[in-house]
């Protein structure tokens, strides 16, 4: 936790049951409040940056969060033939949503964020990621997403949960039952992705959020990224489609993406067609 931030040298977070952790040095800490749902700190720090804390975990920082917030944003965009309604629940930082809006043929995105002040204060330390926000399409809802996507049904073609960790009030992001909710959500060849955790400090029992998703969808992959301020940095994230695989790329996309990757700092397109080949560790640890 970071109730004594103030006047500490480095910052430690301790993670895989509390046996390992990972620091950073503290140049001063820019932000540090309690919301309604948890606490928000702001770190500038030696190494990676601004950090963004909630509840002691580290979520953003300015050195690596492109990585997360491309592959999120566009992998499903490469292989949809046509997003138009795009649903992000969690991500009040607002990165996924600033790759969404560099594809002129989504019409709607709406992020759903229940902690507003994630938002707000990613506005103000966060200005890179939180540049999407101001496009039209955009529709901030600060609300809880496991309700908010009950309301739906055959609407969005994409859905993204950009959630913490499976603990509190996000521990309902992982089950079968908030992932068939989400299934109902999506159109007939709609993609869900989410981020799950690491596989060698498996803290959370990463196999149980792909067998819950297997369960709903006939499509179940993952892959890799580097997240350097995250625990053990080798990340694993879950795609999930109603039939569309995630290596058959669009062909009537790729003119525009050609383009579009010069201008990504993590994304392209010979990564995208690889990055779901994975080591016998990640598919003995994810079932994939």
């Amino acid at each position: 936790m970071t109730e004594n931030l103030l006047g500490n040298e480095w910052y430690s977070e301790r993670y895989f049951h509390k046996n390992v952790a990972t620091s950073f040095k503290i140049k001063s800490v820019l932000h540090s409040e309690q919301s309604k749902y948890q606490k928000i700190d702001v770190l500038d720090t030696l190494g990676v940056g601004k950090l963004l804390l909630l509840d002691g975990k580290t979520m953003v920082s300015e050195i690596d969060e492109f990585v997360y917030h491309e592959v999120m944003g566009n992998i499903p965009a490469m292989v949809h033939p046509k997003i138009r309604n795009v649903l992000i629940i969690g991500g009040g930082d607002g990165g996924i949503v600033r790759e969404f809006v560099k594809h002129p043929e989504i019409e709607r995105i709406d992020l759903v964020e229940i902690d507003e002040r994630v938002i707000e204060v990613s506005k103000i330390y966060f200005p890179n990621c939180t540049s999407g926000l101001s496009d039209p399409r955009v529709n901030v809802k600060p609300q809880d997403g496991v309700e908010y996507i009950k309301s739906f049904k055959n609407f969005f073609d994409v859905i993204i949960i950009d959630s913490t960790d499976p603990e509190d009030f996000a521990a309902g992001l992982f089950t079968q039952e908030f992932y068939k909710h989400v299934s109902d959500a999506l159109t007939d060849n709609g993609i869900m992705m989410a981020q799950t955790e690491n596989p060698f400090y498996d803290e959370y029992g990463i196999k149980s959020f792909y067998d819950n998703l297997r369960a709903v969808y006939p499509v179940v992959k993952s892959f890799t990224g580097p997240m350097l301020i995250y625990p053990g940095v080798f990340w694993t994230f879950a795609y999930a489609s109603k039939g569309l695989l995630p290596t058959q790329l669009n062909e009537s996309k790729i003119p525009f993406m050609s383009e579009l990757q010069k201008t990504l700092k993590w994304y392209n397109m010979d990564w995208h067609r690889g990055a779901f080949n994975i080591s016998n560790i990640h598919k003995k640890v994810t079932g994939c």
